[in-house]
């Protein structure tokens, strides 16, 4: 997908690594970066891999260090 960016849109992110910024971290606010169907299919994504993080986590099938 070639992404299109808001025109004005600002650095996002932190020092925390991007899943956690674009998860929990909440430092990249995609409303701030993406529009129209762009935002609303980064959105859905984040929210699928998120519930694969979840599901990954109840069946012990996932190891962070």
């Amino acid at each position: 997908m070639k992404w299109k960016f808001k025109k004005g849109a600002e650095p996002q992110g932190s020092s925390d690594g991007f899943w956690y910024d674009l998860t929990k971290g909440g430092y990249i606010d995609l409303e701030k970066l993406l529009e129209g169907e762009q935002l609303e299919r980064a959105e859905k994504a984040v929210a699928l891999l998120f519930d694969l993080e979840e599901s990954l986590k109840d069946a012990e099938l996932l190891n962070e260090f």
